[in-house]
């Protein structure tokens, strides 16, 4: 397994990483038994994988999680984890919140620091506020030593061009550790401005779910084609768009899922991408596509010759 770094603090992850949350809730809504979850997380240790990202509102992937990695030496892996400020009454809850997330999500995965600590999924219109009040409380947290490193994670269904990653570089780089944001071949506009310069800057790129949806979907592809057609950014007429992304598959990329992750992790601004499934072999095979993260040169131009101001919400 490839590393790279968690930006400036030079701390080592693997360029792969597993996401034990989001829809499938670390394999609950697969059905996984937690011998099952176990033997995954077992193998993701075994492939190399030494960071792995949940939320605590995503069910109780914590608690799970934290059963799974329970045994492993704890210099072997990396938690990252993520506190929400949605409530149901849409009033933003007091700074306490953040202690007490922090506390339970340390009780629950059974260790005494939390290697990333996350605001989850900040909206465009929330930035100011959210850092103004949270932010603090997060530094006290890392200056006791319970949490290492701190950042948030974008809201790309609200924000397609990343205007919050690039206000948080811009304004406040030295606030955040990480930066959690959707960079993939359907979704290239960070490339612009955002990666270069949270290299320049030493913050961590975490890069969430470059294959999730659109780009395996071909319902959910031909509608991303429509859509762009409104907006007229980007040729979807191109015989390369309109007719599919098949003649990405080679030997070395045997599935779009494949180009997908090689893509993903090509850009030198990105320290690591995050990966989910509840499936053993399903997590071999995305791994294999990082033991050479490119596609070929004539690809890669031609991609982001064609999708270079792509900005796809899912």
């Amino acid at each position: 397994m490839l590393h790279r770094t968690l930006g400036k603090s030079g701390i080592p992850v693997s360029i792969a990483s597993y996401g034990g949350g989001g829809p499938s809730q670390f394999g609950k809504a697969a059905g996984l038994t937690s011998n099952q979850r176990r033997d995954l997380i077992a193998r993701a240790l075994d492939l190399g994988i030494n960071m792995f990202d949940t939320a605590a509102n995503y069910g109780d992937s914590e608690e799970q999680l934290g059963q799974a990695l329970n045994g492993a030496p704890r210099d072997s892996f990396l938690i990252a984890t993520k506190w929400t400020w949605k409530t149901p009454d849409g009033n933003l809850p007091d700074t306490d919140s953040v202690v007490s997330s922090v506390e339970r999500s340390l009780r629950r995965f059974n260790t005494d620091v939390i290697d990333i600590m996350q605001i989850h999924g900040i909206r465009p219109e929330n930035y100011f506020e959210l850092t103004e009040r949270y932010a603090p409380t997060l530094q006290n947290l890392k200056e006791q030593g319970k949490v290492r490193l701190i950042g948030f994670s974008e809201m790309m269904t609200d924000d397609s061009k990343h205007t919050v990653p690039q206000t948080a570089l811009e304004e406040h780089p030295d606030v955040w550790d990480t930066i959690m944001l959707k960079y993939g071949i359907l979704n290239q506009y960070a490339a612009k401005e955002i990666l270069p310069l949270a290299q320049k800057l030493g913050v961590a790129i975490l890069n969430m779910a470059p294959v999730r949806f659109t780009l395996t979907r071909q319902h959910e592809y031909e509608q991303l084609l429509q859509n762009w057609r409104k907006e007229g950014d980007i040729d979807v007429d191109h015989p390369k768009l309109r007719d599919g992304l098949d003649w990405l598959i080679t030997e070395d990329a045997p599935s779009i899922i494949a180009a997908g992750y090689k893509f993903a992790a090509d850009h030198p601004g990105i320290s690591t991408v995050i990966t989910g499934t509840s499936n053993i072999q399903h997590l071999e095979e995305n791994v294999a596509a990082f033991e050479n993260p490119t596609l070929p040169d004539e690809h890669m131009e031609l991609l982001k010759q064609l999708l270079g101001n792509s900005a796809a919400p899912r």
